[in-house]
């Protein structure tokens, strides 16, 4: 199973593939903000790739609709493939 560390927060967990790192992230109980409940509409789930931008799924529309870029990620739309090292993402 791959396995998602949110490096800033110390806390690491193996996950099934295709989880997103959102569900990942409030299993964990790493502090995230996600104002729209994981549905890509507000921003605030941002995550900065450390290691393995690969390792997700591709960028969704809503991501490109936002104007993000690598090496961020909403985490309620990037989902594991394999394993991934991140950072929760100061949203200004």
């Amino acid at each position: 199973m791959p396995r998602a560390t949110f490096e800033d927060q110390g806390k690491a967990a193996e996950f099934p593939a295709g989880r997103t790192l959102l569900s990942c992230a409030l299993e964990m109980v790493v502090v995230i903000s996600h104002v729209c409940g994981g549905d890509g509409a507000c921003g605030t789930c941002r995550v900065e790739v450390i290691d393995g931008w690969d390792c997700l799924t591709p960028p969704t529309p809503d991501e490109t609709y936002k104007e993000l870029e690598r090496p961020h990620r909403l985490s309620c739309q990037a989902k594991l493939i394999r394993d991934v090292i991140v950072k929760v993402a100061k949203v200004e």
